[in-house]
């Protein structure tokens, strides 16, 4: 995994945020694993090509229930 000097903080942001949607254990495999609601996208790959908008838009829908981790 390879993150941009310049997106480190934005990075450590997003960890962040997925640690108070999921379990901290959850975190690094959910990062890393194709997931359906992102197109079949890794989200360190959705983040690394778009940002965080749509990554964040589905950590929302996590939380709320309308979405799963897998």
């Amino acid at each position: 995994m390879t993150i941009k000097k310049s997106k480190l903080i934005e990075f450590v942001n997003l960890i962040n945020e997925c640690c108070s949607v999921m379990d901290d254990n959850e975190v690094s495999n959910w990062i890393n694993l194709p997931n359906p609601n992102l197109n079949m996208q890794m989200p360190i790959d959705v983040f690394n090509e778009e940002g965080t908008d749509r990554i964040y838009r589905l950590l929302y829908f996590i939380e709320i229930g309308e979405a799963d981790l897998y």
